[in-house]
Order: C-alpha cells, then structure tokens, then sequence
C-alpha cells in the first residue's frame, strides 16, 4: 500500500470513529447536557425612548415567557423501551438516570416538564396515541420514584406518530423518542 493510501484510511478511520462518538454524545446526553438544553435563556429587557410630544420618557419593555411548546427549551431522548409495551428497559433506567439527575439540579428544580412521548408510523393512530402516552407516564413515574421529582412538576402526553422527526423514514427508531420540553415555572 501506498502511503497515501495509508494516510487516507487512516483520516477516513478517524473521521469515522469521531463521527460514531459525536451521535452517541447526542443520542446519550449527560445530566450536565440535559441541564444545558433545558434551561432557559435568560429574560431580556429592551429599553426603548418615548417621546410622547416632546417630552422624552424611558420605558423598560420585558419580552413575556415563552408561551409555546415549540419555542421552550427541549431535548429528545432516546427512551428504550420493551417492544410493544411501556416497560422500560435497563438502557432506559441508564438514560433516565441522567434526566432525573437533571431535573433535580438546583438550575432547573422548580421548573415544570412535559414529557412527550413519540412512536414510529408502525401501528395504528388510536394504538400509538395511547402507547406513547403509557410510555411518557412511565417515564414520569420513574422520575417521581426513584429521584423524588413531583409528579405536579410533570405534565404528561401522547404524540404517537404525529410528531415525527425523520419524515423520510417513518419507522426510523428515531422516531421512537421521549421529548422533555421546559414549560417554566
């Protein structure tokens, strides 16, 4: 061989390895990542002039909190459970490890969650709507139990295939997800 040819499988071996580590980080966050995505931007305050006839005034506008989902701090997670059922599994509880750890964390302790579980498009509309809501449930119940959140903290629902992420490949496992949205406090 070569020694460019070397030089080229060798780039190409550890652009794929870094490629392989950069989806687990993301499809595995840590307590300290979840926190991050989670939280928040601060308030910002706009200071604008009024000159209401020709008297010059200063007035502090604060832009409301974010009323909605779809603007609100959120992470997908990827949520393991058994298949056609809502029990999660070992690789779940690890994962699941991780959001209670966060959620727990004195930045984000008195905020309040949905938890919004999503399937594939395999399945029936009436059957995915339910499933993805006992998966969500399970996935409340397991913050509420092993890591002392309130359950009042939690707001749970049920997507099923509604809310796809990968539109080109419905049965995609990504699909298949708990998302955890910061609805504030």
């Amino acid at each position: 061989m070569k020694q460019t040819e070397i030089i080229m499988l060798a780039l190409f071996s550890l652009f794929t390895v870094t490629m392989a580590q950069a989806q687990e980080v993301t499809r595995r966050p840590s307590a300290q990542e979840i926190v991050e995505r989670l939280t928040p931007p601060p308030e910002t305050y706009h200071v604008r002039s009024i000159q209401p006839r020709s008297i010059s005034a200063k007035g502090v506008t604060v832009e409301g909190r974010k009323t909605t989902v779809e603007d609100s701090p959120s992470i997908d997670l990827d949520v393991n459970f058994e298949y056609n059922s809502d029990k999660l599994t070992a690789d779940a509880r690890l994962m699941l490890d991780n959001l209670g750890s966060a959620l727990t964390d004195p930045s984000l302790k008195d905020s309040h969650f949905l938890l919004a579980g999503h399937t594939d498009a395999s399945g029936g509309d009436a059957y995915n709507l339910a499933l993805s809501k006992r998966r969500a449930q399970a996935v409340a119940d397991y913050l509420t139990s092993q890591y002392g959140v309130e359950a009042a903290r939690l707001k749970v629902e049920g997507y099923g295939r509604n809310k796809l992420l990968d539109l080109a490949n419905p049965n995609s496992a990504m699909n298949r997800r708990v998302q955890v949205v910061n609805l504030g406090q």
